[in-house]
């Protein structure tokens, strides 16, 4: 049954009657028969250590796909996304174990005051990857992609969760993936045996997952979409997409006389180009664009580059915008 998203919260949990999931192959992991009621802005999302099943995050194409089917309700035959009890000083209660495209889909059509109904799950480290590993595997919106499943692995042998050996290797997938080919399994255990402590993982955004980043890490508190961050009108801009952006600045400045400034992004790296490149290709983009329009007599000096995001776990800083030359 479909069920109209701004009518599932008023729906009490036995109405709901959501389907349980089983991580009974999981050792120590427990699910609390009651699901809980929850403000996506009270749940933690860590964008910073990422979706440890997702070697790249959550996917923006996924995101809008499942965007434009959740807007027409919610499917109660499916499995709820899911939490866990947070500890720490940071105001968070819960952390979100899975459903990042789901939650960051949510929050993009109906902000983060949106209450929803999450699985609760009692688990450690070690079980967390294997969680969101079984989850994704059986969701048919975004199967698990062979990259996906290697990166979970070495993420476990890296933190000790999982012998470095292809015997132990095999044998986790076999339990926690009962329903793969032998084919696949095979190719996975040769991208792990490759790849080793090689793995480089590359965030990408959606303009909620950017502000997430900003509340969560960042000094300054940044917003986008054309919202006033110290007296500037402030837009996020994909690579690729600067024409647009000149646009929506050019109009907010007419509206108000506020300076503007452009934070950008970048598509993942290629064998022929780094994240690195694809940041000053967009540097050297942008400049070309504003040269064009004061050779066309246009004043420029409001729009400004306040940086790029943060994007490369393990090398980029992630408590500021990255700045390129």
């Amino acid at each position: 049954m479909i069920i109209p998203m701004k009518e599932i919260v008023k729906r009490t949990a036995d109405e709901l009657n959501a389907p349980q999931p089983d991580f009974s192959m999981v050792p120590g992991v427990k699910i609390n028969k009651k699901i809980i009621k929850l403000k996506l802005k009270d749940i933690f999302v860590d964008d910073k250590k990422g979706n440890t099943a997702r070697e790249h995050g959550t996917d923006p194409e996924a995101v809008e796909t499942l965007s434009k089917s959740l807007s027409k309700g919610w499917d109660s035959t499916e499995y709820l996304p899911a939490v866990r009890e947070k500890s720490g000083d940071d105001g968070y209660k819960y952390e979100l174990i899975y459903g990042f495209n789901r939650e960051e889909a949510l929050e993009n059509l109906y902000g983060d005051e949106f209450e929803m109904w999450f699985t609760l799950i009692d688990c450690n480290e070690s079980g967390l990857y294997d969680i969101r590993l079984i989850e994704n595997e059986g969701l048919p919106k975004r199967t698990n992609k062979e990259s996906d499943i290697k990166y979970t692995i070495i993420q476990k042998i890296d933190n000790g969760d999982l012998k470095k050996d292809v015997d132990s290797i095999k044998d986790y997938l076999d339990r926690c993936l009962f329903f793969r080919s032998q084919e696949s399994k095979d190719r996975i255990v040769k991208m792990v045996e490759e790849a080793a402590n090689l793995n480089v993982s590359v965030d990408q955004y959606t303009e909620s997952k950017a502000k997430r980043w900003s509340k969560n890490y960042c000094k300054t508190n940044y917003d986008f979409g054309g919202s006033l961050v110290n007296g500037k009108h402030t837009f996020l801009c994909k690579q690729g997409s600067a024409y647009r952006t000149y646009h929506r600045m050019m109009r907010r400045y007419l509206e108000t006389g506020n300076p503007c400034q452009v934070v950008f992004h970048v598509g993942s790296p290629t064998p022929k180009k780094t994240i690195i490149e694809k940041r000053k290709d967009t540097m050297k983009e942008w400049l070309a664009g504003i040269d064009n329009l004061k050779k066309l007599g246009c004043n420029t000096s409001f729009m400004e580059v306040a940086g790029f995001l943060p994007q490369v776990r393990g090398k980029d800083e992630y408590h500021s915008l990255i700045q390129v030359k």
